[in-house]
């Protein structure tokens, strides 16, 4: 897929509340909130501008100038918000279910550097000293 580029040109420097970090997406200046995060709240969460700027302790026009740049740049945010979609579905493939692991077949964690991957209960019943042994031999 290809990278999705901003409609308009767009001066970060000049803004006080918007900033556009090296391969990042907007966002609030010296925050961690995306335009597309507000664009979201609004749009999907039904929050207005004042209630967003409440729950993020943000300054009520960065919310509005932010919700300026999401409409300014319908494409970018589209073209983002699909990137993020199909990356989450390849996670989704790649993980491992507990379906797709026989509990009856056995770990080698060499590989990892461990020693012994076998379920507690097998390793439990190697053991014949109790709780109440374990303590007397060390003195408590």
């Amino acid at each position: 897929m290809s990278q999705a580029t901003l409609n308009r040109e767009y001066d970060f420097s000049q803004s006080e509340y918007l900033a556009q970090d090296i391969e990042s997406t907007p966002h609030i200046r010296g925050r961690r909130i995306t335009v597309r995060d507000i664009g979201a709240l609004v749009y999907k969460r039904k929050l207005t501008p004042a209630t967003i700027a409440d729950r993020f302790d943000l300054p009520e026009p960065a919310v509005h100038e932010a919700l300026v740049f999401y409409h300014l740049n319908p494409e970018y945010f589209a073209h983002l918000e699909q990137s993020r979609q199909l990356a989450a579905e390849e996670r989704s493939d790649a993980a491992i279910t507990p379906e797709d692991v026989s509990s009856e077949e056995r770990i080698d964690g060499s590989e990892l550097g461990l020693d012994d991957l076998s379920p507690m209960a097998e390793r439990d019943e190697g053991s014949t000293e109790s709780a109440s042994d374990s303590t007397t031999d060390r003195g408590e």
